[in-house]
């Protein structure tokens, strides 16, 4: 008597994953045609445009392989190199475009927004596991969708993956799925570093389960599981140059060193203190400041808010800590919290939910065409990577 009751609740949840994918990929498509526009009135072909920054990276990982030496300039630091760049984007774009003939750059887009559909649905899913409504998960989404870098989930950067496979963590860690929860956090370790705090969160939680002895040996599955990407990742870049820990000395290049904060306390006196007056009028700058005060005071507001499970609260935490913790470029500290930025989101969503449909749409349009220009001065004029 239950099973056909349970069936339909299956279907409607899957219609609803399936809007809410719809959702994600309506917003992104018109921030991306806003980018090509742009792109293209500055007189700069798609090609041009997908090879910026960190796409072009992946894409020529994609295209040649890693390389087998690290550079090293005349003072003996290590050189920008590729190595610093995990492998599992690299090897879908090579796999998509051996399978379909399709040119690396081609595939790399597809990929990006396959996932970030995917991400769409699981972030749907996650908000309606905290309490949330169906229009506050579709709020969710859409907000995500057309934040300021979400650019990073229409070309071929690796967020889009590290996003459906965090979100999806997120949702089989919350109900207890541990095992799936250990599989998806080690598919992330392959993706990018970060998934450093997933894995943190992930051996957290089964910790605890296995100290209170629920869930049997499953939990233990998660803590074994979780790691093995990020470990794998850094064996196999560090295989690429014969030495166990060249991921290590490639990434020094990138400046990406912990130094508990002292970079991002630096960078914030100089705008909040006027001590440049050039960056307080830095659109970017602004950007910036606003994602650590205001992801900070969002890690608070989390806490407080009984309807959150506590680990998406350690998730978002570690985050930040990890995005103040390192120095590097600070523009791309806004990019570093997107596949995180869904959690936060919750609190807007909820109130967001209760307005009017066509006030909604209007804002998720507005929000995406904001986001589409934001991109291409990010992509297209920016002398840095963002």
């Amino acid at each position: 008597m239950t099973v056909v009751p349970r069936l339909t609740a299956t279907r409607t949840a899957h219609r609803e994953m399936a809007v809410a994918a719809a959702v994600q990929l309506a917003v992104a498509a018109v921030g991306f045609a806003v980018l090509l526009l742009v792109n293209h009135h500055l007189g700069h072909g798609t090609r041009w445009l997908l090879y910026r920054w960190d796409s072009g990276n992946y894409l020529r990982i994609a295209e040649r392989g890693y390389p087998r030496l690290i550079p090293h300039r005349p003072d003996g630091t290590p050189d920008y190199t590729r190595l610093a760049f995990f492998p599992l984007v690299p090897a879908l774009i090579r796999g998509l475009h051996l399978v379909t003939g399709l040119p690396a750059d081609c595939a790399g887009v597809l990929i990006s927004w396959c996932a970030a559909a995917v991400a769409g649905a699981g972030v749907y899913t996650l908000v309606r596991h905290c309490g949330g409504s169906r229009g506050a998960g579709y709020a969710c989404v859409a907000l995500w969708s057309c934040s300021p870098y979400a650019f990073a989930l229409w070309v071929p950067y690796s967020e889009a993956v590290f996003s459906a496979l965090l979100m999806w963590a997120l949702v089989a860690l919350v109900r207890r799925r541990w095992v799936t929860a250990g599989v998806l956090c080690a598919l992330a370790g392959a993706v990018r570093p970060t998934a450093t705090v997933l894995i943190a969160t992930v051996l957290l939680a089964a910790g605890g389960a296995v100290l209170r002895r629920r869930d049997g040996a499953r939990p233990w599955a998660a803590l074994a599981l979780a790691p093995l990407g990020l470990l794998g990742g850094w064996l196999y870049l560090g295989s690429r140059v014969g030495r166990w820990d060249g991921w290590f000395e490639a990434e020094r290049a990138w400046g990406q060193t912990f130094d508990f904060g002292a970079g991002t306390a630096d960078f914030l006196r100089q705008v909040l203190l006027y001590r440049d007056p050039r960056a307080v009028t830095d659109v970017r700058h602004v950007a910036v400041v606003a994602v650590v005060l205001l992801t900070a005071a969002a890690v608070v507001a989390l806490a407080l808010d009984r309807r959150v499970p506590w680990p998406l609260v350690v998730a978002v935490a570690g985050a930040w800590l990890l995005m103040v913790g390192t120095p590097g470029s600070p523009y791309s500290k806004p990019r570093f919290m997107l596949p995180f930025l869904p959690v936060p989101l919750l609190l807007a969503a909820r109130p967001l939910a209760r307005v009017p449909l066509g006030v909604r749409v209007c804002l998720y349009g507005g929000g995406a065409v904001v986001s589409g220009w934001y991109a291409a001065g990010l992509l297209v004029l920016f002398d840095g990577s963002p």
